[in-house]
């Protein structure tokens, strides 16, 4: 498969990402989001999420642009040097069955312990699937490249997930799927979800599993870096956890730890992450979920964020993790509503 390069749009996304360091200098805040150091190092993922978003459009599961969605990831995987593996699954869905996949490709490291990062490629039918997930899959799509040919301690597992908002069915499947030693040797989830667009940067972790986060936040810190989580305002949502809307869940369940990254902000509304913006509510399962949209109500945003999920995760993944090697913990329940985002 061909892949278009639109690098009209990302020009124009990255100036404007750029011109707006003269305002964060003066310590200007842009409409209550966060900002970084000006960078382009998401440039590859920007246009990654044009391709999905843009050119492919608005991805229903089962559906055709789903499968066009799903030959592009495999294409550049392959691109990068990857054997892609698929693993089919069926649905009931559209008064009848409907087929999708998950898309996977394994980067060996010096252990077989592994790390799954994932993020669906599926969207619902309002908008084109910009925020919701195209930009999930396009951080997804870039690390895979960058970390090809760099060592990591760890075996990374890149995951697009197939059908992921009829009901988180991609993840599922792969979880229910992986053989005994596969699921002992995962010792961490990533999970990537509408990244880039809302007000904020957040991170989630499990309530009984929180290290991972604590140790992202920690170093992207260093970095000058804010990737914030949930405060826990709302009883039902505690301090740093979400709900189960998401491909995180089937990790969480099967007592694996996760990471859940997404943009978006829990001091509006009920509190409960579901309004991604102060000035426009929620993008994610709406006509705004584009990225023309985005870009003109919160110019260089989508950029700023995906760079800033880059220079994060790229460190992460190629140090330790901050836990002894095998070490295990049960699964607490969480008491989070179910439901998809």
């Amino acid at each position: 498969m061909k892949i278009r390069r639109p690098f009209a749009l990302m020009a124009l996304a990255i100036a404007a990402c750029l011109g707006l360091w003269a305002a964060v200098a003066a310590g200007a805040a842009l409409n209550g989001s966060q900002t970084y150091a000006p960078t382009a190092a998401g440039a590859p993922a920007y246009e990654h999420m044009v391709q999905l978003s843009d050119v492919i459009g608005k991805r229903v599961a089962g559906t055709t642009a789903e499968q066009s969605a799903g030959a592009y990831i495999n294409t550049v995987l392959t691109d990068a040097g990857y054997t892609v593996q698929e693993q089919p699954f069926s649905f009931a869905g559209g008064g009848g069955t409907r087929q999708s996949k998950n898309i996977i490709a394994i980067k060996p490291g010096t252990s077989s312990e592994r790390i799954v990062i994932g993020a669906h490629y599926d969207s619902v039918s309002v908008g084109r699937g910009a925020f919701d997930n195209a930009s999930g899959v396009a951080l997804m799509l870039q690390l895979a490249q960058d970390l090809k040919s760099v060592s990591t301690p760890y075996t990374l597992v890149f995951v697009a997930f197939g059908a992921e908002e009829p009901g988180l069915l991609g993840s599922d499947y792969y979880v229910k799927h992986l053989s005994p030693v596969d699921r002992a040797n995962t010792k961490l989830d990533i999970n990537f979800d509408s990244i880039a667009g809302g007000d904020q940067l957040c991170v989630y972790s499990s309530a009984s599993k929180s290290w991972p986060r604590i140790e992202l936040q920690a170093d992207a810190r260093s970095k000058g870096l804010i990737f914030l989580t949930n405060p826990g305002l709302n009883a039902d949502y505690p301090y740093g956890t979400t709900g189960d809307w998401s491909d995180h869940v089937a990790f969480r369940k099967a007592g694996i730890a996760y990471l859940y990254f997404e943009a978006t902000n829990w001091m509006i509304g009920e509190q409960d992450g579901y309004l991604n913006t102060t000035r426009d509510g929620e993008i994610w399962h709406s006509k705004k979920d584009t990225v023309a949209f985005v870009e003109a109500r919160y110019p260089g945003r989508m950029l700023t964020q995906l760079s800033a999920s880059v220079v994060a995760l790229e460190e992460f993944l190629t140090g330790p993790l901050p836990v002894p090697a095998g070490a295990a913990a049960a699964a607490t329940p969480e008491r989070v509503p179910a439901g998809t985002r």
